[in-house]
């Protein structure tokens, strides 16, 4: 029997999805107008939400008492480290949920909310020494499909590891370290170390 949250979803709003916030899957779903990711970290190693605000980096708070759920609205670049380690951005508002558990704490990244949005999304880098955005891809979800523009961030991911000319910032010479993609499974040796400092 297919439930209520895997049967195919044929355009319109959504109007109910239900997902245990213990579930540990770690993947992305395509429901509706939205890209709906899930999953968990140990509380020891927990993921970090990051906005830019022009060359700024800003981190969003981390509670240990109560939930937190941070509009990110589109256009708007972001990270969230220990997730994934290049800078993303939507054509459409993104949530992102982050409460704690006993043991573990438990995430949600909602993208969408519009008809036929995401449209585009983009990925590059941010240089950590002067904030600058980079090596910016972007990716038209309607003739691509938003799942694998995962799998073009991991390419870019490992091309971007692979040649230092890529990670230095144009804008004050700084040499990037490498970093990862979205799924810790396609971690290179390099990619793994980055994901694990």
């Amino acid at each position: 029997m297919v439930s209520e949250q895997d049967r195919p979803h044929s355009g319109g709003p959504l109007l109910s999805y239900t997902r245990s916030m213990l579930d540990h899957a770690n993947e992305w779903r395509m429901l509706g107008d939205y890209a709906i990711w899930s999953g968990s970290s140990p509380n020891n190693r927990p993921l970090r939400l990051h906005q830019l605000i022009g060359n700024r980096v800003l981190p969003v708070p981390i509670s240990s008492a109560r939930a937190i759920l941070h509009p990110i609205t589109r256009n708007s670049w972001f990270e969230v480290q220990g997730l994934f380690g290049f800078w993303m951005m939507a054509d459409v508002d993104t949530v992102w949920l982050d409460a704690p558990g006993s043991g573990a704490r438990y995430y949600s990244l909602y993208i969408g909310g519009a008809e036929g949005r995401p449209g585009e999304v983009a990925y590059g880098w941010v240089c950590p020494a002067c904030g600058h955005l980079y090596g910016k891809r972007a990716v038209s979800t309607r003739e691509t499909p938003f799942e694998r523009l995962l799998d073009l961030a991991q390419e870019g991911v490992e091309n971007f590891n692979a040649q230092a000319a890529l990670r230095r910032c144009p804008e004050c010479g700084h040499e990037h370290p490498p970093t990862y993609g979205f799924y810790a499974d396609r971690d290179s040796e390099a990619s793994r170390t980055a994901r694990a400092g």
